[in-house]
């Protein structure tokens, strides 16, 4: 017997436009659309995982097919839409492009039904996920049906790898770049989610989650059902690090201060630290170079300098030690040993940071050439 319960990212997955994070210029993109009349016939939504690709196809067919449609601010309660969200619109056609390559699959599910008018909504939509994965037979075949598709239908595709697209293919299309979801918008999010679900968390538990979530909406929702699961109703921040092995920020953000001072010993003593505790080294040094990039941004903003690492460093510096701890990336996580490798590329980066790049010496020696006289003697002030 089903007990009813559905799963966070489900249960939560967008349903309207206004439900959509973090992807404003799609929505105001979509939503102009359709107030101005200038539908296209063939939309690609491109960007990593769980950043609201689907999501945003299903509420645009929702959009075009409402009762009183196309309307961008429909009822969620329309029983058009409803249907859609439920999966029961004989007209909204979703197809797994993953496990359905072959070009007969494309001809029964979409070529030869095209031609028909929808059963019970304006639209025949048809939603493509993982599109490039479709052999090129595919492709081909489906090419001239998105050509000179009837009025009724809309093509709506989904794609994490547009390169792997025809070129033929994408031009047929208007595309949308999706971007991954900022850690404060899936703090928000999951703050909503917890209090409706009446979940007790931590903000820096919060944090922990989206920051491993990468910018992806449904992943950070997914690890949010399972620190439930493990917790109950509630989650420290103490919870979350242990079952995923990260590092605090406070922790991150000290070891980043002792790059940017050359603490050794420091720096060795936080690692020893993070490894006896059972710590995945791998995501420190993602999560570091993440910190240490914000650092970067300050310092540009600030003309070139920030003090945010309790020291001053340049732009210059800064982009060598991010261009250091990059460089251990390989080793860190394929290496025979994560601890002397990550130690190694972290001492590594700090030597490079504090070293003078060539181009500003030769700038200096040529500005210091053309102060003295040509006989090489020292001027008189």
């Amino acid at each position: 017997m089903s007990s009813g319960y559905q799963v966070i990212a489900r249960k939560w997955r967008p349903q309207t436009f206004e439900d959509v994070v973090g992807q404003d210029h799609v929505v105001r993109t979509l939503r102009n659309a359709i107030a101005r009349h200038r539908i296209a016939h063939a939309y690609l939504l491109v960007g990593p995982r769980g950043t609201g690709k689907t999501s945003t196809a299903r509420i645009f067919a929702k959009a075009l097919n409402c009762t009183d449609g196309p309307n961008a601010d429909f009822d969620v309660n329309d029983p058009i839409a409803q249907s859609i969200a439920d999966g029961r619109c004989l007209d909204v056609i979703e197809f797994d492009a993953a496990s359905n390559t072959q070009v007969d699959k494309i001809r029964e599910f979409i070529i030869d039904t095209v031609a028909y008018a929808p059963a019970q909504a304006r639209f025949k939509v048809y939603i493509i996920d993982e599109v490039h994965m479709l052999s090129p037979g595919s492709f081909n075949a489906l090419l001239k049906t998105l050509e000179e598709p009837p009025p009724h239908v809309k093509f709506l595709f989904a794609t994490t790898d547009p390169q792997k697209m025809p070129a033929t293919v994408i031009s047929r299309c208007q595309r949308f770049d999706l971007k991954p979801i900022p850690t404060d918008l899936i703090v928000q999010r999951l703050k909503k989610i917890a209090a409706v679900e009446k979940i007790t968390v931590s903000d820096e538990a919060l944090h922990s989650i989206a920051r491993m979530a990468d910018g992806g909406m449904r992943d950070a929702q997914s690890t949010f059902d399972q620190m439930i699961s493990f917790c109950g109703g509630e989650i420290s921040e103490a919870d979350v690090l242990d079952v995923y092995g990260l590092v605090a920020a406070a922790k991150i953000a000290e070891l980043g201060n002792a790059l940017a001072a050359a603490d050794h010993r420091k720096i060795v003593a936080i690692v020893d630290e993070c490894d006896a505790n059972g710590r995945d080294l791998y995501r420190l040094l993602v999560d570091l170079q993440t910190h240490l990039q914000s650092t970067l941004l300050d310092a540009i903003a600030r003309g070139g300098q920030s003090d945010a690492l309790g020291v001053s460093m340049t732009t210059e510096q800064l982009t060598r030690l991010l261009d250091g701890l990059r460089e251990g990336e390989s080793s860190v996580k394929h290496g025979l040993s994560q601890k002397i490798n990550f130690e190694v590329a972290l001492l590594k980066a700090v030597e490079g940071s504090r070293a003078r790049a060539i181009d500003s010496l030769i700038k200096e020696i040529a500005m210091l050439a053309e102060s003295l006289p040509e006989d090489g003697s020292k001027k008189n002030d």
